[in-house]
């Protein structure tokens, strides 16, 4: 137990499930960045509360009432999410996610000052509920290799590829990155093929 030692108290520490409206408040306030935000909310989504994945999308996001661009870019990305993740994970799309608040009116990127490559690499490869938004982001944005996933760039599809590529070189390559990667893996699990 830990304690505090200026009321000399029991601290606790309470563990709060990062929720989409959550994320969208810390990526709003500028409290966090897309990497911390969305990454916590992913982990919540496809690690810690699998079971109870529509609750991570119901609560509304809370836009102040004179946004700035980025708060409402923000808040078209989460929009799309929650469209995304609730199609896609046999989900109910929330009622708020529908709202035409959370349409960009410019195309709008989740990579600020992003280069020209990047943004017709996302204007190809956005998901269409974050296309009808206006909002353009990678296909591979909930990229994780969790295995309740359904991703691109999930454990199964690692493997899959890494199988793959394996298998495609000529034998002699195949052995020798086999011996390099499972000398530098010593300890850890080994990647085995099997012809």
């Amino acid at each position: 137990m830990y304690r505090n030692d200026k009321e000399n108290a029991p601290m606790t520490f309470q563990f709060r499930t990062q929720t989409l409206a959550m994320a969208y408040d810390e990526l709003a306030s500028g409290k966090e960045g897309f990497r911390v935000a969305v990454g916590n909310f992913m982990n919540a989504f496809f690690l810690y509360d699998v079971e109870s994945r529509q609750r991570l999308l119901d609560d509304p996001i809370q836009m102040p009432e004179n946004p700035t661009e980025e708060q409402r870019g923000w808040a078209a990305f989460c929009a799309g999410a929650a469209e995304y993740l609730a199609s896609r994970y046999d989900l109910q799309c929330p009622a708020w996610a529908n709202d035409a608040a959370y349409r960009m009116p410019e195309p709008w990127y989740i990579v600020p000052n992003a280069n020209q490559a990047t943004h017709e690499a996302f204007q190809e490869t956005a998901p269409e509920p974050f296309r009808r938004r206006n909002v353009f982001c990678s296909d591979r944005v909930f990229t994780n290799p969790h295995p309740s996933s359904k991703e691109p760039g999930n454990l199964a599809d690692l493997e899959r590829r890494r199988t793959e590529i394996l298998a495609a070189l000529p034998q002699a390559e195949r052995e020798a990155y086999l011996a390099a990667h499972n000398a530098k893996m010593s300890g850890k699990p080994r990647i085995h093929i099997v012809s």
